[in-house]
C-alpha cells in the first residue's frame, strides 16, 4: 500500500499558485500549518511565505508603476 502524502503534490505548482494568487496561499498555509505532521507544517509555512512574497511583489510593482506614470506625466 503506498504512503499517503501529507501535502499536495507537486509542491512547486502549489507554491507558484500561492505566489500568483496570495489568498489561496494564505488559505493553504492556514490549513496545513494547523496539521500536526512536520511535513504538512513545513508546506504550510512555505505557502504562507509565497503568499506574502506575492503581496509584497504586487505592492512594489504598483509603487514602481506609479513612479513611471508620474515621470511620464511630467
Amino acid at each position: 500500500m503506498p504512503e499517503e502524502k501529507l501535502y499536495p503534490t507537486p509542491t512547486w505548482l502549489w507554491l507558484l499558485i500561492s505566489f500568483a494568487v496570495p489568498i489561496i496561499g494564505i488559505i493553504l498555509g492556514i490549513i496545513y500549518r494547523s496539521k500536526e505532521a512536520p511535513e504538512s507544517r513545513a508546506f504550510g509555512k512555505k505557502t504562507l511565505v509565497a503568499a506574502i512574497a506575492g503581496i509584497v511583489t504586487c505592492i512594489v510593482l504598483y509603487v514602481v508603476w506609479l513612479f513611471v506614470l508620474g515621470a511620464a506625466a511630467s
